[in-house]
């Protein structure tokens, strides 16, 4: 799985830089499209390498360059929650890149568990409205293990 997530933000690299080159005018899906709510899906499942977590997650950009993002879930039963921050370092009209860093707050075996990350990520806008992403990051807790998640927003 993780061999295909780097070939995926590999692609996304290229059809970026493509894009980004167009002479042609071209509508910019991320320019000001603020918040938004969706899904994530994340790799690893089980506690205690759970991060961000698969869940309900929300995303704002600020200036279409900063980015906040919260997630909330259930891991051993208990409600849990992430908090991220992210930067653009590629901002096309259609596909951008960011890094970002967090961390995450649940409980697993009756202890707090409070893992931080650092991610990268590739958004691809599919309409105005709505956006896919794609993430790969290092976890650590005590020792770093890779991460790699898969989210779809929906921005107002």
């Amino acid at each position: 799985m993780r061999r295909w997530i780097a070939w995926g933000l590999a692609l996304g690299l290229i059809i970026g830089i493509a894009l980004s080159g167009e002479a042609i005018p071209v509508q910019d899906f991320s320019q000001g499209h603020g918040f938004g709510f969706g899904l994530a899906l994340t790799a690893p499942f089980t506690p205690p390498d759970v991060f961000p977590a698969s869940g309900l997650s929300t995303r704002m950009w600020i200036a279409d360059l900063f980015g906040l993002s919260a997630t909330i879930f259930i891991v051993d039963g208990a409600p849990s929650a992430t908090a991220r921050a992210f930067l653009k370092f590629l901002n096309t009209s259609m596909v951008d890149l960011y890094v970002g860093t967090g961390a995450a707050f649940f409980t697993s075996g009756g202890m707090i568990v409070v893992p931080l990350q650092a991610v990268t990520g590739i958004e691809i806008r599919l309409t105005p409205n709505v956006a896919i992403h794609a993430e790969v990051g290092l976890l650590f807790r005590g020792v770093s293990e890779v991460t790699s998640g898969l989210g779809v927003h929906f921005y107002f």
